[in-house]
């Protein structure tokens, strides 16, 4: 009985062993056959990839390489200058960062940035206008004169709202005149608070290395940040704007000791947050310029409970704008997305509304005869004026075109 045991113990050894041989075999075999696999696919991309991802090609072949992605984008002719001058901020981020791939590789997402450039096209503009076009009446009002002796209280400050990393502001401060702009805010729940005590950032903080981390350049050993780099200075701040008591913060802290003029970009504002934009912009005479795009729908629990939207003077039933639908990651989850497009468009006309500027004295509605092909609706008033503009930036099913402006000329007189 031990000899038989023995011997099939014996032959249970060798089997395990052919079988041992056999499965290191295939496994092998499937490595290498993955591995061929991830060569082909690199070497599909590879043009791609090292332009993208590394900084080892020359910023030439960097600018022909981008100038070709954004050569049939939409409304590519209209904006031509906007998208030159970005290209050229681009260029400048990756010079700045040129010592430092960790942090470009980080920053420059082709897909992300080239989505992003496109939607704040419009606003980019819409800013480079109010700006130079306050630059020029200075000149005129000065005899033509140079204007480099702007005052603090002259200086723009520009807020960016729900920022993310800060793409917008990004782009603006290598693009506008920094004799013009004191700084950019730029304002999102995802920053950690920036103070000498954040040592350093939790796991749901969002990165911030681009703005103030260490200047990495083997050229030199100074103990530089990027934060000393930009034209225009960039700075953080950690703010959830659904919750009042911040609100009531940027109130005490930031509107009302702001020196000078104060713009509000606000792109891609999910939900009620586009709200908060359109109040901020109502409640603050110190903002003179507002630029929205509103993004996503409120969601449905407010229609649940049969809310009452309430945006300046302007008021409407909650259940007319809400969605059940919402993106997970990239993945939309609810009805097919065309079936929203009604309350979207009812969604931004009471944004629209809401933007208190006093009663409209004289109303234009332009249609596509423009040089861009928007339609327009502008409303005038002795307090200012405001437009909804569609601009077409969305394609391929998408809807979300539409961008609300104001300008303050006068704080409205309210009882």
């Amino acid at each position: 009985m031990n000899g038989l045991t023995s011997a099939s113990l014996l032959l249970l050894l060798l089997l395990l062993s052919v079988v041992s041989d056999l499965s290191f075999g295939f496994v092998a075999f499937s490595s290498s056959s993955s591995s061929s696999r991830r060569q082909r696919f690199t070497t599909n991309k590879a043009t791609t990839t090292t332009i993208t991802t590394t900084l080892e090609t020359s910023n030439d072949e960097f600018r022909t390489w981008l100038r070709s992605e954004l050569e049939h984008v939409p409304n590519r002719d209209t904006y031509s200058d906007v998208y030159e001058d970005s290209i050229e901020a681009i260029i400048r981020w990756r010079k700045r960062y040129h010592g430092n791939p960790k942090v470009w590789k980080r920053i420059f997402k082709k897909d992300r940035v080239v989505k992003e450039l496109i939607e704040s096209v419009p606003i980019i503009q819409s800013v480079k206008d109010i700006i130079m076009k306050e630059e020029s009446s200075l000149s005129n009002n000065n005899n033509n004169t140079a204007t480099d002796t702007t005052t603090e209280e002259e200086k723009y400050t520009i807020v960016d709202l729900c920022s993310g990393k800060g793409y917008l502001s990004m782009l603006l401060s290598e693009i506008l005149p920094p004799e013009k702009v004191r700084k950019f805010v730029l304002v999102d729940k995802a920053w950690a608070i920036a103070s000498p005590e954040t040592k350093e950032l939790k796991p749901h903080h969002m990165n911030w290395d681009h703005i103030y981390g260490e200047v990495v350049d083997v050229d030199t050993s100074s103990n530089q940040t990027y934060f000393t780099t930009w034209p225009i200075p960039l700075y953080t701040s950690k703010q959830d704007l659904k919750q009042s008591c911040n609100a009531r913060q940027m109130k005490k802290h930031f509107f009302d000791k702001t020196p000078g003029p104060i713009i509000l970009l606000a792109v891609h504002l999910c939900g009620t947050l586009s709200i908060k934009a359109v109040d901020m912009f109502n409640q603050h005479d110190q903002v003179h310029f507002l630029a929205l795009k509103p993004c996503c729908l409120p969601k449905m629990v407010y229609a649940k409970r049969k809310e009452v939207f309430q945006i300046g003077t302007h008021s409407f039933p909650s259940e007319e704008v809400c969605s059940n639908g919402y993106f997970q990651g990239k993945k939309w989850n609810g009805p097919p997305r065309w079936h929203l497009e009604p309350k979207f468009q009812k969604w931004s006309h009471h944004l629209f509304q809401g933007i208190d500027l006093g009663t409209a004295t004289s109303i234009i509605v332009q249609d596509d005869d423009d040089d861009d092909k928007s339609l327009v609706l502008q409303h005038q008033s002795p307090y200012g004026i405001k437009a909804k503009k569609e601009i077409v930036i969305q394609v391929d099913g998408g809807f979300q075109n539409t961008f609300l402006f104001a300008k303050r000329t006068k704080a409205v007189s309210r009882p």
